[in-house]
């Protein structure tokens, strides 16, 4: 196997969007937050971990609207 250095990360030169899940129990939601502070725009979605398999349609819109 080769290892290749990373020569650049995408979300520094591209608008980024970061899905806060406000009801997960694995990764806290203040956590998220953090983790979001990079993140050009911040989406609080009342789900779970997995919002795209108990938010489908909410996951697609987020995606959907995307700049």
């Amino acid at each position: 196997m080769t290892h290749q250095p990373v020569r650049a990360a995408a979300w520094q030169d591209l608008p980024t969007t970061y899905v806060v899940c406000t009801e997960d129990r694995g990764t806290p939601a203040a956590a998220q937050r953090e983790f979001s502070r990079r993140a050009d725009e911040v989406i609080e979605v009342k789900a779970g971990h997995h919002p795209f398999l108990s938010r489908p349609q909410t996951v697609a819109d987020v995606v959907a609207g995307l700049r």
